[in-house]
């Protein structure tokens, strides 16, 4: 699951995030969860959603500051313009 979650974090994340919405919907419309149970789980799976987005964030490359996998700084090979050229 750890190899999964390198590999694809944000995708990883909406799958888990989707399913547990989707058991949240399931268990809210069948009357199982209702009222203020239903509010607080509402409430618990933004902030989860929320917490794991951000955790995401931190392993994907970003684009002001790249790095490769070691930590060393992306550069621009020499001789190669700094923005792709529009077509």
């Amino acid at each position: 699951m750890s190899k999964l979650f390198k590999r694809f974090p944000l995708a990883t994340l909406i799958a888990y995030g989707t399913t547990a919405l989707a058991v949240l919907i399931v268990l809210q419309t069948s009357g199982l969860l209702t009222g203020t149970a239903a509010r607080w789980v509402d409430a618990a799976a933004g902030a989860l959603q929320v917490i794991l987005t951000a955790y995401a964030r931190q392993h994907v490359t970003p684009v002001a500051n790249p790095r490769d996998a070691v930590g060393r700084r992306l550069v621009v090979a020499p001789g190669q313009p700094l923005v792709p050229r529009q077509r």
